[in-house]
């Protein structure tokens, strides 16, 4: 049994999502690997959080890259209240 904490994002755009960022502080910022698809318009997708992250605080700043280069702006979200994000 893995101790690694999930989530999953839904994309709720027309675009595909390329990139995910997260950020304790809302200056450093690490990115997510996604697959080559990205995650796709309408699809939902599980994402694991790096073991380094399990001693964190439940809430994270997170923004998207879309396909178009555009970003969604930073928000606030609570990974331990709710394990689900929709984006759009």
């Amino acid at each position: 049994m893995s101790d690694q904490f999930t989530f999953t994002v839904t994309n709720d755009t027309e675009q595909a999502i390329t990139e995910l960022w997260v950020s304790v502080d809302d200056e450093d910022w690490a990115s997510f690997t996604l697959s080559d698809s990205g995650i796709p318009s309408g699809e939902t997708v599980t994402i694991a959080w790096a073991e380094y992250t399990n001693d964190s605080p439940c809430e994270w700043y997170i923004s998207a890259v879309f396909e178009d280069e555009s970003e969604t702006e930073s928000a606030l979200f609570n990974f331990c209240e709710e394990p689900a994000l929709t984006i759009g």
